[in-house]
């Protein structure tokens, strides 16, 4: 009975059978005959998102420790980056799932005490992931276009700082507002200055990343077009090693371009669904496809890394490219392509914005 109620009313949820207990019917229940539909739609759409998120979280932490275990129990920041996502995107779903597992099983929201306290951790596990995206895009604006650098400190508590800070002022706008919804514990129903805050908040950080991002871009490209007609002028008699300066500026900018346009993607994949769920908020709209884009907003991050790191890193870890960014020095970023051709390049920016070409070794 229970299996046949599982697979009319979820069969892509097979491992949750705890969610279909036959409990008695009244009228604070959303799955009453003239919901039904929608509570299933909307139960199963975020169960299902946030177990794709989890087993994204866990390949991104598989992938982050054998890097850790090729690298001799060091990680450059272009692999950091990515587990302090995934911690982010763990934490967020993992709250979640405690918010709609009970709205599973029992067909209805937490209580008033526990709601709030849900939908404060809901609050600040979002907008922990939120200030993080944004001081990113900040840090590595300043660092390539206005050459200043930041040390980020032990553990890179640094930067932590910065996003808890920003974490903790929009807790504190939006402390008050924690509460029931229809489906889940958030912001509670009957008011809009959760959603006035998050709007905000989520179109202010797009447009300062699109900001950051778009300049980086437009540096790379200047610079590396700069440098590659200068190391031809310098270079108008090898032929060889002029045609590999130019091809090794052409990789560094096309890995540098899809980096950032994976970022850029992937965090519009993630929070315009949940800009687009505020704003029908705003109208006080709570239908079943604003919920289904809140849904996309809090756990598609984990499926949104983890697509992100296989195009950035490759399926499986590779162990003949070593990046280098150490935090210690700040005075460069240093790529290194170890592979098997016949010309080894280094590219080395420094200060003096020259990017200076080091054959490191040529076999005739």
């Amino acid at each position: 009975m229970i299996l046949d109620k599982l697979s009319m009313n979820f069969p892509f949820l097979l491992i949750l059978p705890l969610l279909f207990i036959n409990v008695e019917a009244d009228g604070d229940r959303l799955d009453t005959p003239d919901n039904i539909n929608n509570f299933r739609l909307i139960v199963g759409f975020s169960l299902t998102l946030i177990i794709l998120g989890w087993f994204g979280c866990i390949y991104v932490f598989y992938r982050i420790y054998k890097q850790w275990l090729l690298s001799k129990k060091r990680l450059a920041m272009i692999y950091r980056l990515p587990f302090y996502t995934a911690c982010s995107d763990f934490l967020i779903n993992f709250n979640f799932f405690t918010n709609m597992i009970h709205t599973a099983i029992y067909a209805q929201v937490w209580d008033d005490a526990p709601c709030k306290v849900i939908g404060a951790f809901n609050w600040a596990f979002l907008t922990i992931n939120l200030c993080f995206y944004v001081v990113i895009a900040i840090i590595t604006y300043f660092r390539v276009c206005r050459e200043i650098y930041f040390h980020y400190g032990k553990y890179d508590y640094k930067l932590w700082l910065y996003v808890l800070a920003g974490s903790s002022a929009l807790q504190v706008l939006n402390i008050q507002n924690n509460g029931k919804r229809d489906y889940w514990c958030a912001a509670k129903s009957g008011q809009i200055n959760s959603a006035i805050i998050l709007f905000s908040t989520i179109g202010i950080v797009l447009i300062v990343i699109l900001f950051c991002y778009l300049s980086i871009l437009r540096k790379i490209y200047f610079h590396i077009n700069d440098s590659s007609t200068s190391s031809s002028s310098n270079h108008n008699d090898d032929d060889n090693v002029r045609s590999a300066v130019i091809e090794n500026h052409t990789e560094i900018e096309r890995r540098a371009a899809k980096k950032i346009l994976s970022y850029t993607a992937m965090f519009m994949l993630q929070w315009i669904p949940m800009l687009i769920s505020q704003g029908a908020r705003l109208v006080e709209n709570e239908e079943p496809w604003v919920y289904i884009m809140g849904t996309i907003g809090r756990s598609f991050g984990g499926v949104g890394n983890v697509i992100q790191f296989i195009i950035n890193e490759g399926f499986i870890v590779k162990t003949n490219i070593n990046i280098s960014d150490d935090n210690n020095d700040n005075n460069n970023i240093l790529l290194k392509s170890n592979n098997n051709s016949d010309i080894h390049l280094e590219s080395h920016i420094n200060n003096s914005n020259d990017n200076k070409i080091i054959i490191i070794s040529e076999n005739n």
